[in-house]
């Protein structure tokens, strides 16, 4: 029987190999944890709030007025939001026409004054809030998007920008809200945007679409963060630039849509705005050269003040500063510095270096300040620092990082073993800018004292001792009844606002505020003197006009003073003390029917004036209407007892 041969062995059946996954880089990398990276965001919170208590009891300052205090549209409350969104910013406290639109800021205003009428510390109490918020949200975006730099240089950059001492005009100043929410909200949408990179979610990017609306509504130049963007999008991700355009494309939907309706609310004004010497100095450039020159030269300025912050300063107006041309070292350096910065951020784009982001920050933020591409109504203000003033510290910090060579991506507080030696560093400049944060605070107590602060150091600025006259005059009459109570405040103003004439002989709100200070203290042909000077370099000053009809109506000349009043509200015709006089005037020619309706006018924009809700009463009482005469005298005597 033949031997079985051993079968050969078979071979294992092949298994299916899977297919070989192909890894893809993510187009943005997802934040890693850090531990105590919260912290840096507390800390960021903290500096924002402790460095600006003391500004909890400070008065309304500066813009504050025109913005608030003086604005009737916004102490109407949200009763009045369809006039906030369809007129010009200061639309409720200037007759004249301007070049702002900000709805949003005034819908903030309005509210605070609703809740607590003539109480500025709840709205300085909001800056402060929105400010310490800020920090926070800085942080938890630029973490995000610096995610391949060491967190210390984020870290650091936000902790600079929260004690910098250039932000006291924003935060200290109410008016200034619109500084602060525009780039809390611009900050959000760079968060947003991130975050619609990280999950593919379209709330996320609509939520984005809705901040930047915000802050557009807010401030315009929020629409600088078209730059911004695409910029961000490229230095510091792998998005290919079809993405970045159609990121960026959809973003500039609502600034299409927010330039429309800016348009068509300011095109509505009665006639363009006029740009003072005295706002803008630059205006009184001889030639175009020479206006940028002169823009270039207070570029430079800025500058200096980022890097240096002192002294800090609201006005370096006209004649502080005047006019130039290239020939002045001023402007030359102000062009070599920032062409300088323009061409080497420029040169490094390619290699998306961060200092040329920085760069490129500050340009593009600055630009609507700097009155190189449009000339604006300011030639200098420390507001216009707020937003770039972060690109100025994230160079900053890089710059800390490269001087202790710390690239540490997973350690915040002792990167490469160097945190005492990186945080002590940055501890000392945080106690020297929180220093000169707490100091210059003090400044904005009150006008009075910005301005005495100011004046040390721009001695020569004729607009800052013409707000200081104001103030003098105004420490010297009595609260209620605006009467001389101590003739030595007037004699000061006098003095104040002479000084102020011979800086700038044509400065017509000059002549009119000296001749009410003579007015005052019954130098009567001195005011009228006044009076009439103000109106040969600004003969629509409406309240001019409605001053020398008092001094007309006092001397018995009731035609002359009847047709100044009728001027003052043509020309401006929200005065309300204008309407008041020139309802008195016909009252007394017994011509009732006609002064009721200017005192109705006048009710608009001062609804809780008692005045002229007795001087109505009053009218229908003298018609012998005593049933329409009671309830305007008793919600008079309402709201002040005193009248009878």
């Amino acid at each position: 029987m033949a031997k079985k041969q051993p079968s050969k062995p078979q071979p294992a059946p092949k298994r299916p190999i899977p297919p070989v996954k192909k890894t893809v880089t993510p187009a943005v990398v997802t934040v890693p944890a850090l531990p105590g990276g919260w912290i840096a965001g507390v800390l960021a919170v903290v500096l924002g709030l402790v460095l600006y208590l003391n500004t909890l009891g400070h008065l309304y300052v500066l813009d504050d007025f025109s913005a608030i205090k003086d604005n009737w549209v916004v102490k109407g409350g949200l009763k009045n939001l369809g006039i906030i969104f369809t007129t010009e910013y200061r639309y409720g406290a200037w007759g004249s026409p301007g070049p702002l639109y900000r709805p949003l800021s005034l819908v903030m205003f309005a509210i605070e004054w609703g809740l607590a009428p003539d109480k500025p510390w709840l709205s300085h109490l909001m800056n402060v809030l929105f400010y310490a918020l800020t920090g926070w949200v800085l942080w938890i975006t630029w973490r995000r998007i610096l995610v391949d730099y060491a967190p210390a240089l984020v870290a650091a950059a936000i902790l600079l920008f929260m004690a910098h001492p250039v932000h006291t005009e924003v935060v200290a100043n109410i008016k200034s809200r619109d500084e602060i929410f525009a780039l809390l909200m611009n900050t959000v949408m760079l968060y947003c945007v991130w975050r619609h990179f990280e999950q593919k979610s379209t709330a996320w990017l609509t939520s984005g679409v809705l901040a930047f609306s915000l802050a557009l509504f807010c401030k315009e130049s929020s629409i600088t963060f078209l730059a911004v963007l695409p910029m961000a999008i490229w230095f510091f991700t792998q998005k290919s630039i079809g993405d970045n355009i159609k990121i960026t494309a959809i973003m500039t939907v609502p600034a299409i849509v927010f330039l429309i309706i800016r348009h068509q609310v300011l095109s509505a004004q009665p006639y363009p705005e006029v740009t003072s010497v005295l706002d803008n100095f630059m205006v009184g450039a001889k030639t175009t050269i020479d206006r940028k020159a002169s823009a270039f030269m207070m570029c430079g300025r800025y500058l200096m003040t980022l890097v240096f912050p002192h002294p800090l300063n609201s006005d370096m107006g006209y004649p502080q500063y005047k006019p130039v041309g290239f020939g002045d070292w001023r402007a030359l350096t102000g062009l070599l510095l920032f062409a300088g910065m323009g061409i080497w951020a420029l040169l490094n784009i390619g290699r998306k270096h961060i200092l040329a982001f920085a760069i490129i920050y500050f340009l593009a933020t600055f630009s609507p300040f700097s009155n190189i591409l449009i000339t604006i109504g300011t030639s200098y203000g420390e507001r216009g620092l707020y937003a770039p003033s972060f690109g100025f510290v994230l160079a900053f910090a890089w710059l800390l990082t490269k001087i202790f060579k710390i690239d540490d991506l997973k350690n915040l507080w002792n990167p490469n073993g160097k945190g005492t030696l990186l945080w002590g560093t940055l501890a000392a400049v945080l106690v020297l800018y929180g220093f000169k944060t707490i100091w210059r605070n003090n400044a904005w107590y009150s006008s009075y004292a910005l301005y005495v602060a100011d004046i040390e150091h721009s001695p020569d600025c004729a607009k800052l001792h013409y707000h200081l006259g104001l103030e003098e005059a105004g420490k010297g009459a009595d609260t209620e009844t605006s009467e001389v109570k101590d003739t030595t405040w007037f004699l000061k103003a006098i003095q104040t606002y002479t000084r102020a004439i011979e800086l700038y002989p044509e400065y017509h709100d000059a002549y009119g505020s000296r001749g009410l200070a003579y007015f005052r203290l019954k130098k009567y042909d001195l005011a009228l003197k006044d009076y009439e000077t103000a109106l040969i370099h600004r003969p629509n000053d409406a309240r001019v006009l409605s001053n020398m009809g008092f001094i007309y109506f006092m001397r018995g000349n009731m035609e002359k003073a009847e047709e100044v009043y009728r001027k003052s509200i043509q020309f401006d015709g929200r005065f309300v003390d204008a309407r008041r006089n020139l309802g008195a005037i016909l009252a007394m020619k017994k011509q009732f029917p006609q002064a009721i309706e200017q005192w109705q006018v006048g009710l608009k924009y001062e609804p809780r004036n008692a005045t002229l809700l007795h001087y109505i009463g009053s009218a229908y009482r003298d018609m012998g209407q005593m049933d329409k005469a009671q309830p305007w005298l008793e919600k008079a005597k309402s709201i002040n007892p005193a009248l009878q």
